[in-house]
């Protein structure tokens, strides 16, 4: 399998915002998104949520447009413009047909630069964020999930939900969003990632030029240092949630790779091999032989400085035990027979196909760029990554199993109809 090769340049500003791109010039659309090095990890116990809450509060108005112009400028083109906040990033993106490059730029640059931030928005979207919240409440199958990082992180930021509470949220003020973004929204923090039909230095002189308009309006707070994050400890916690839901819902997992470790191709195979897809291991046992589950996967989380290999399944509550259990006998049995060659070869061309055809998407290709730059400081192209996929031997992934999913090292968190004994086959 051969990747095509990567058009990517990059180029660092005086200021140190990054700026790297990918030209892609047989499509018509480009995808541009302008990453700051800010999330929820970053923020204290009183402030839990204003990430998140600062991304809303963007779209709200700026200095050049109401929050209906904002909302009508590229969708009127027929452009996308939208963003996110997770645990360690909040991201402003966009994607537009490929002549509408400078109008993206210019309000992606006037979201990021130009919020007013008024007080009764604020209050306003205090209460749109608190349904946010409840509609989090709602979804069992997400909820587990940030349960699941509190009984991992503990007290760390990275295990608090990235909207925070409803404590928080309403504790939101004008003062206390505008000293966060002094203190985070600052050049060298900022990544301006595009992947599409676009010409690189086209779009340098484009942010520079949105540059030296904010420094007139808003000088960033380049001076301050950065703002160094506390490495996480893992903790072996496994909590019982009682909800009255119809389903149990559970999250199980424990600390994996880093992702620049040379072992994380081997760990991403393993995350194949157990619970990546309807041919999984964990698929295959517990729903198609066992009929216990609908939904089973395993998955990777990686941050700037740790990693999480987790595990979800949602099933009955009388099928609980036997599920679990399920589960533990598929860790310990990959931890201890041979891996197979043919299931192996089966895993590696699932994970490169699963890259190839994701990459065929130009916003796929953007969040690569602009996450190689965060969690590796450069860019990997596609023949480097299936090169080192095609190398891993089946070896490598037994001893991968063996040093991290071992069954007594697992945190977990239960929510729905349970008792405190959903945990026992693990105990």
């Amino acid at each position: 399998m051969k990747a095509e090769a990567a058009k990517y340049n990059k180029t660092v500003l005086p200021n140190g915002m990054k700026i790297i791109t990918e030209a892609i010039p047989h499509v018509h659309s480009v995808s541009l998104g302008v990453w700051i090095d800010v999330g929820s990890r970053d923020e204290t116990n009183s402030v839990a949520g204003v990430s998140h809450f600062i991304e809303h509060m963007s779209f709200k108005g700026t200095r050049n447009r109401t929050a209906a112009d904002i909302a009508l400028y590229l969708e009127a083109v027929g452009g996308v413009l939208n963003a996110f906040t997770s645990r360690e990033q909040t991201c402003f993106y966009a994607k537009f047909l490929d002549q509408h490059l400078p109008n993206a730029v210019e309000i992606l640059f006037d979201l990021v630069g130009n919020p007013l931030f008024d007080k009764n928005d604020i209050e306003k979207e205090k209460k749109v964020v608190l349904e946010e919240l409840k509609d989090i409440e709602d979804n069992p199958s997400d909820l587990v999930h940030d349960l699941f990082s509190n009984a991992l992180f503990g007290n760390h930021p990275l295990g608090r939900s990235i909207m925070g509470t409803r404590t928080t949220v309403n504790g939101m003020s004008r003062p206390k969003i505008i000293h966060y973004v002094g203190k985070h929204y600052r050049w060298d923090k900022m990544i301006v990632a595009a992947s599409g039909n676009l010409v690189h230095e086209m779009l340098v002189d484009l942010v520079q030029k949105q540059v030296e308009l904010l420094q007139i309006g808003r000088a960033p707070a380049v001076g301050i240092s950065g703002i160094e994050r506390k490495r996480p400890s893992f903790h072996i916690s496994r909590r019982a949630h009682h909800k009255k839901i119809k389903q149990v819902h559970i999250c199980l997992g424990m600390p994996a790779k880093d992702f620049l470790h040379t072992s994380r191709y081997a760990v991403m195979l393993l995350n194949s091999i157990l619970g990546g897809g309807m041919s999984s291991r964990l698929f295959q046992q517990l729903r198609e032989n066992m009929g216990l589950v609908y939904s089973v996967f395993s998955y990777l989380d990686f941050f700037e400085d740790s990693s999480v290999f987790g595990f979800y399944l949602g099933t009955d509550r009388k099928n609980v035990k036997k599920a679990m259990a399920a589960i533990k006998t598929e860790l310990i049995r990959i931890r201890s027979e041979k891996l197979p060659e043919s299931e192996l070869t089966k895993a590696k061309e699932q994970l490169k196909g699963n890259l190839m055809l994701g990459l065929e998407n130009t916003s796929n290709r953007m969040n690569r760029l602009a996450k190689h730059e965060l969690l590796a400081g450069r860019y990997i192209d596609l023949d480097e990554t299936i090169h080192a996929i095609d190398k891993v031997k089946s070896s490598e992934v037994v001893e991968m199993a063996k040093e991290l999913l071992d069954p007594e090292r697992l945190s977990g968190a239960a929510l729905g109809p349970i008792n405190s004994d959903v945990f026992a086959p693990f105990d």
